[in-house]
């Protein structure tokens, strides 16, 4: 899977979690804000996410930013370098192909200790 980053229609909660289950992910709903730019990391589970309210922003390892408003879908592989930006209050639904219970810490890794 390649990095992905759609802006659609407005999303509910419900049609994100409907079109996670349909994918076969492990989804969940999260409220967040970004009061710092995040260092470049990476995870060890691809994702589905949806942004259900708010805006984000995140930026690629090449330094390209994209600005997310409700209804962007972002898919990204596991391993994929970004960091996120400086962004308001956002709910996103999550879906990843491994359970959170089963995530390893930290959560976000390093750059530097991805494998290429």
């Amino acid at each position: 899977m390649e990095f992905e980053f759609v802006q659609g229609d407005p999303i509910t909660e419900e049609e994100a979690f409907a079109e996670a289950k349909k994918l076969g992910l492990h989804a969940f709903a999260f409220d967040t804000d970004t009061q710092h730019d995040t260092d470049l990391h990476w995870h060890e589970f691809s994702a589905t996410i949806w942004l259900v309210s708010g805006e984000a922003n995140v930026a690629t390892e090449d330094g390209t930013v994209y600005h997310a408003t409700p209804g962007c879908r972002l898919r990204a592989p596991a391993g994929w370098l970004h960091k996120e930006l400086v962004s308001p209050a956002h709910r996103l639904v999550i879906g990843t192909d491994i359970p959170v219970e089963s995530w390893s810490q930290p959560i976000d890794k390093p750059a530097a200790e991805l494998s290429v």
